[in-house]
C-alpha cells in the first residue's frame, strides 16, 4: 500500500502540466515582418496558453533554424544581426511551463 500512495503523488505531480499545455502551435497569420536598416522586426498574434515564446532563425527554408531567444514575453522580436543581401526564416513556439509547442509556419525576410 505504501508504493502505490508514493506512484499516485509522483502522477499527480505530473497532471497539471497535460492541463495547462498549449493550444496548437504559434501561427505567424497575423504576422508582420519590418526590415529597417540592419533590423528585423517580426510580431505575430499571441498563442492562447503561451507563457512565452522563443524565436528561431534559419538561412534556409524548412531549416535547420538556431533558437535567438528564448522566454521572450511578448509576442515580437527584433533581430539586429542580420547581414546585407542574405535572407533569413524565422519560426516561433510557444512556452508553457516545461512543454514547447512545434514551430510556427515560417517567415522571411530579404535583408537589403
Amino acid at each position: 500500500m505504501k508504493r502505490l500512495f508514493t506512484i499516485c503523488i509522483i502522477l499527480g505531480g505530473l497532471s497539471p502540466s497535460w492541463t495547462q499545455g498549449i493550444q496548437g502551435n504559434v501561427t505567424l497569420s497575423g504576422a508582420t515582418i519590418v526590415v529597417t536598416g540592419h533590423c528585423v522586426t517580426l510580431t505575430w498574434t499571441a498563442s492562447q496558453g503561451a507563457i512565452s515564446y522563443n524565436t528561431y532563425r534559419g538561412t534556409v527554408s524548412g531549416g535547420p533554424y538556431v533558437r535567438l531567444a528564448s522566454g521572450t514575453l511578448n509576442p515580437t522580436y527584433a533581430d539586429s544581426q542580420v547581414t546585407h543581401g542574405q535572407t533569413f526564416y524565422y519560426v516561433v513556439t510557444a512556452v508553457n511551463g516545461n512543454s514547447e509547442s512545434g514551430y510556427s509556419n515560417e517567415a522571411s525576410a530579404l535583408i537589403p
